[in-house]
């Protein structure tokens, strides 16, 4: 490659930033083109009175959501305010005048503890805090209802009371949790019926149309089951809302790539809409009209730490010191008189007497013997002593020999 070093480096390492912030543009954009694009209705019918219905949306889980209107009566999406969140489980409360729902606080990854926020018509969120449940994260989360001052939340099989009451002292504590039957464990939305406070989905799981499911919250008990052939099944149905008259309505989230709206009586089910396909839909409705006045918002719970505290060792009473002025004299323990021990004389012991040392004589080197005879008087008596024995012992050896002959 020709051309300067440098710049060339520097396009190299810019370049990929520059392509990435174009594309995060890019993709923001398009989804708000899709988020805001009409539903497509096919049926309009007349509206029920007193239904307010909202959905919160995103294109995919975990992204910030749009919240919308939705028109039960033609199933037209009005798009409201983008929101500074990621919510889902969306459900109403009455004593609080607003839209409840589970959020990670604006982390569309999800790695936050899971916070219950408020939403008025208008889209205005009110963080009331975590959840007060270090394991409790809102990517398991898919399906949430409100029935007075209880917060009920899907978890897989599970269902998650939480208190919402403010005035509670179990306020945003988890007060009990059940095991779902089948299939409600796989619903991904559902609605309570004010009358009675059991709540009822829209289930696409097994093989076949979808069905109308209804549980206790209280013991997880499947209740009832329908089967309903205009429903599609394979798919999953992530809003359901319920009118005064028990009309439900339901979000098909992606239908042949297709998210759609369908109006459900009894066995019966009509598309009233179609729009972009969605990744993640909730809803809750119908909501009073003209809607209770809103509540205060109490202030935010404090985060809850991701581990439980560890208890700190009790810290030891400081030991008061006197004034300066008081001398407070120490006191001293009187030490025992010890009596004296008696000498021990050792016995007496004999002094040993130490011999003189001899001094040591010097040593006087070998002289060599001479080897020449000796001619010395002395030497011819050894000889004739010599001879004499011999002669001796021979006469003795012949007595001996006569004798014994």
């Amino acid at each position: 490659m020709r051309g300067d070093t440098t710049n060339t480096r520097l396009s190299y390492w810019v370049a990929p930033s520059r392509w990435w912030r174009d594309s995060l543009a890019l993709s923001a954009a398009s989804a708000l083109v899709v988020l805001s694009a009409p539903f497509t209705s096919a049926v309009a019918q007349a509206a029920p009175q007193n239904c307010d219905a909202y959905l919160v949306r995103s294109l995919d889980r975990g992204k910030f959501s749009s919240f919308s209107a939705l028109d039960v009566s033609s199933g037209g999406v009005t798009e409201i305010a983008h929101l500074d969140y990621s919510v889902n489980a969306l459900g109403y409360s009455a004593k609080l005048g607003r839209l409840v729902g589970l959020t990670s606080k604006g982390h569309h990854w999800w790695k936050r503890p899971s916070h219950v926020v408020l939403i008025d018509t208008k889209g205005a969120v009110d963080d009331l805090g975590p959840v007060d449940a270090h394991w409790f994260r809102t990517d398991d989360v898919t399906a949430g209802a409100v029935v007075g001052s209880t917060f009920y939340v899907r978890d897989h099989a599970l269902l998650h009371s939480i208190d919402i009451d403010p005035a509670s002292p179990a306020y945003l504590k988890i007060v009990r949790t059940v095991v779902l039957g089948w299939p409600a464990l796989a619903l991904d939305d559902f609605t309570p019926d004010p009358a009675t406070g059991m709540l009822t989905g829209v289930s696409a799981a097994g093989v076949g149309p979808g069905e109308v499911v209804t549980f206790d919250p209280a013991t997880g008990k499947v209740l009832s089951r329908t089967d309903v052939p205009g429903l599609p099944g394979g798919s999953t149905y992530g809003a359901v809302i319920a009118d005064s008259a028990g009309t439900l309505y339901a979000v098909n989230n992606g239908h042949h790539h297709r998210s759609r709206v369908y109006r459900i009586s009894g066995t019966s089910a009509v598309e009233l809409s179609s729009g972009p396909r969605m990744g993640m839909v909730d809803g809750a409705g119908c909501l009073p009209a003209p809607m209770p006045p809103e509540v205060e918002v109490p202030e935010p719970r404090p985060e809850v730490p991701s581990v439980p505290p560890v208890s700190s060792s009790p810290v030891p009473t400081p030991v008061p010191v006197p004034p300066p002025d008081a001398v407070v004299a120490p006191v001293v323990p009187p030490v025992p008189a010890v009596p004296p021990v008696p000498a021990v004389t050792p016995p007496s012991v004999p002094a040993q007497q130490v011999p003189a040392r001899v001094a040591r004589q010097r040593t006087q080197p070998r002289e060599d013997l001479s080897l020449a005879v000796e001619t010395t008087p002395l030497t011819k008596s050894r000889k004739w002593a010599m001879a004499t024995i011999v002669l001796v012992m021979l006469g003795a050896g012949a007595a001996a020999a006569r004798a014994r002959g």
